[in-house]
C-alpha cells in the first residue's frame, strides 16, 4: 500500500477512466494502467470493474479503497498529535489551589511536570474554595483543584479523592486523658468537648461544613479564639496549645510528636477534593495532561 495507491483510485473514479485520468493528472495511461494491475496481482482481485462506463470499484476496490482512507486518516492524526506535541514546548498553565491542596498535593506533581515540560509556566492562583471555583467558572484559571460543589452549574468536575478529616489538640492538653480506643487515632464524646477552645476556618473555607457538624453535636458549646483562612495557622495554633481544630488526613500522615490526632465518636463528613473547571471554556491539551497526572498521584496516595 503506498501513498500513490489511493491517489490514482481516486483520480480514475474521478475522471472515469484509466485514460482520462491519466491526462488530468500527468502520467502516461500506459504506467497508470500497469500501477493498477500491479495492485490487483498484489491482492490476487480485480479492484476496478472495466466493464462499466464510468468505470467502477469492485467489492475488493471498495474495501481496498476505505483501508486506504483509514491510514490516511491515521498519519494526519498522528501528525496532528505530533504537532500538538511540538507546540507544548511553551505556553502557560493557570491553575486555582489553597495553600494546603498546593502543599500536600499539588506540589508533588509539579517538579516532574516542570522536568517533562521546562517551557510551560505554570501560574498559581491561591486563595479561598469559594474563590477558586468562582475562578474556575469565570475562566480565570485554567482549571481549580476544590473541593466539591453545588452551587455552579456551569462547572465541570472530575473527582480525584475522598479525604478523612479529624480534631487535633496539643500534647499539653489536659483533654487528651479523656480519649479512648486503640491504635493511632483514639476517639471522644462529643460532649467531653464542652468549653474547650476551637480554632476555626473563616467563611468560604471547605471546613465550614465540618465545624457546623461539630458545633451541633457540642451543642454550640466550644469557645472560638480565633478564625483563620489558612490551615496552616490553624495548624501551629494547636500546637501552641491555643485550643482544638480540625484537620485535614494529609496533615495526620506528617509525623508531629507535639500533636494529637483523634476522631470524634459521633463522626464528621469527609471531603471528596477534586478538579473544576468551566464547561464554556475548553480545556487545554496541557492542562489535560496535567490533570491526567494529578489523577494518577491520587490514585497511587488515596
Amino acid at each position: 500500500m503506498s501513498e500513490m495507491d489511493l491517489e490514482y483510485i481516486r483520480a480514475i473514479l474521478k475522471y472515469g477512466s484509466i485514460t482520462a485520468a491519466s491526462k488530468k493528472i500527468y502520467i502516461s495511461q500506459s504506467a497508470l494502467s500497469q500501477h493498477i494491475i500491479r495492485i490487483e496481482k498484489k491482492l490476487g482481485v480485480e479492484i476496478f470493474n472495466r466493464d462499466f462506463k464510468p468505470i467502477k470499484l469492485t467489492e475488493a476496490g471498495i474495501i481496498y479503497k476505505k483501508s486506504l482512507e483509514d491510514i490516511e486518516k491515521l498519519k494526519e492524526n498522528t501528525l496532528l498529535k505530533i504537532e500538538e506535541i511540538n507546540k507544548l514546548k511553551i505556553g502557560e498553565l493557570s491553575i486555582g489551589s489553597t495553600d494546603y491542596q498546593t502543599y500536600f498535593f499539588l506540589s508533588k506533581v509539579l517538579k516532574d511536570f516542570n522536568e517533562d515540560y521546562p517551557g510551560i509556566k505554570i501560574n498559581l492562583l491561591e486563595a479561598k474554595t469559594n474563590q477558586l471555583n468562582t475562578f474556575a467558572l469565570n475562566g480565570l484559571c485554567d482549571f481549580s483543584i476544590t473541593y466539591e460543589t453545588d452551587m455552579f452549574d456551569d462547572l465541570e468536575s472530575i473527582n480525584l479523592y475522598r479525604e478523612d478529616v479529624y480534631l487535633a489538640m496539643s500534647k499539653e492538653n489536659k483533654l487528651k486523658n479523656d480519649l479512648s480506643g486503640k491504635g493511632k487515632v483514639k476517639t471522644i464524646s462529643a460532649k467531653k468537648l464542652a468549653g474547650q477552645n476551637i480554632i476555626r476556618m473563616k467563611k468560604g473555607q471547605n471546613l465550614i461544613l465540618q465545624y457546623q457538624e461539630l458545633d451541633k453535636f457540642t451543642e454550640n458549646s466550644l469557645n472560638t479564639v480565633l478564625e483563620t483562612d489558612s490551615i496552616f495557622i490553624a495548624e501551629k495554633c494547636v500546637r501552641e496549645n491555643m485550643g482544638l481544630a480540625i484537620l485535614p488526613e494529609k496533615m495526620l500522615k506528617e509525623k508531629k510528636d507535639d500533636l494529637i490526632y483523634f476522631k470524634l465518636k459521633e463522626g464528621l463528613s469527609s471531603r471528596t477534593t477534586m478538579i473544576n473547571y468551566s464547561k464554556n471554556h475548553k480545556l487545554k491539551t496541557i492542562a489535560k495532561i496535567f490533570i491526567d497526572r494529578l489523577k494518577r498521584y491520587a490514585k497511587e496516595e488515596f
